[in-house]
């Protein structure tokens, strides 16, 4: 049988157009194709925007992403030299000529009049040294600001702009000045999630008393003092209302100055040891400082992971402190109602991005 039989009509549909044609007509609907031609066409040329549009989404949020950490890399760079001190037994000592004492003023430590120049809000600086990345950066290394409310620093920078991260900041009820300071000075910052930025990682505090024991200090300094050391006494997940927890409520931020009648010290700290997933046998008085950090606890919708500190004085053994650190068994620890309704009467730690 002749070839020529077998190959007849082959080519009687084929399409002479010239590929851009041929190309449109494949994906685009075009007049003449059937419905079912034209629903696929759709379908696809939808599929195509959607993808567009997500990467498009997803670029400008690696993009924002990127322009966080290089900013967050930039502040964290600012860090002090805390050596750079006033002699304070020249300018802090207080007349006593027979006369009732006069209290000097407290100085500007040098080290922070560079940051005081970028913005007068500065009040401090806070680290939690040796907490790293894998770059060997500190993860907590921060200035500390205050506003005259809680909600500016949210939102913005030091250098007053826009900035989802926000900045650290102190509470503004008390202002942290020449004059003095709060006994207890709540810090605060974001929990960012995967990004890692402000309190992020306070967060793995979270994993145990071995973590604990790895990172025990944190190191404050307002911008009148250099070199100071405060050690962890408590961690505890913190309702933030009293329809959490039954109509109880420990709200630990309110603690400021422990002369309050209202907010007393003994209280104060008999809730920390309460609610905190660790014990230690620091000794703490009525005359320390402290400082406690509060961040987002995610694992419950508006709850609070609170770590609090107690300044390092003379009589302090801080390794001693140290030693001491054990797990608290999760039947001695106090959890609001709102943790039990999840997760029960345990603790529960689910990874610092969570």
């Amino acid at each position: 049988m002749s070839m020529t039989n077998e190959t007849t009509g082959i080519d009687r549909d084929r399409d002479d157009s010239n590929f851009f044609i041929r190309f449109l007509k494949y994906f685009v609907p075009w007049k003449g194709d059937k419905a079912s031609e034209v629903f696929r066409k759709v379908v696809f040329v939808a599929s195509i925007a959607l993808f567009c549009t997500s990467v498009n989404q997803l670029t400008d949020f690696l993009e924002t992403d990127r322009g966080t950490l290089e900013y967050t890399s930039q502040i964290q760079s600012l860090e002090p030299d805390f050596s750079d001190e006033i002699n304070m037994g020249e300018i802090g000592a207080d007349v006593n000529d027979g006369s009732a004492p006069e209290k000097r003023q407290r100085k500007v430590q040098p080290w922070a009049k560079d940051l005081l120049k970028r913005n007068k809000e500065v009040v401090g600086w806070i680290k939690i040294p040796g907490f790293c990345d894998s770059k060997g950066s500190e993860y907590i290394n921060y200035p500390v600001l205050q506003h005259s409310d809680n909600e500016y620093y949210l939102t913005h920078n030091i250098d007053d702009k826009a900035y989802e991260s926000g900045s650290i900041y102190a509470d503004y009820k008390i202002p942290i000045d020449e004059k003095g300071q709060p006994d207890n000075i709540t810090i605060y910052g974001h929990h960012m999630r995967k990004l890692g930025t402000s309190f992020t990682h306070l967060a793995e505090y979270k994993s145990g008393v071995k973590f604990l024991k790895k990172h025990p200090v944190i190191e404050f300094n307002t911008i009148y003092d250099s070199k100071e050391e405060y050690i962890i006494i408590g961690c505890f997940v913190g309702a933030i209302n009293e329809a959490q927890d039954n109509g109880k409520l420990f709200d630990y931020w309110r603690y400021r100055n422990f002369d309050d009648q209202e907010f007393k010290f003994d209280t104060w700290l008999a809730n920390v040891k309460k609610q905190s997933w660790y014990s230690c046998d620091a000794v703490c008085d009525y005359d320390d400082d402290y400082i406690t950090l509060s961040t987002c606890s995610n694992e419950v919708k508006d709850m609070r992971w609170v770590v609090v500190a107690k300044k390092l004085g003379s009589d302090d053994d801080k390794d001693a402190i140290i030693a001491s650190y054990k797990e608290k068994k999760d039947k001695d620890i106090y959890f609001p109602q709102i943790w039990r309704n999840s997760w029960g009467n345990k603790k529960k730690y689910l990874g610092w991005s969570y």
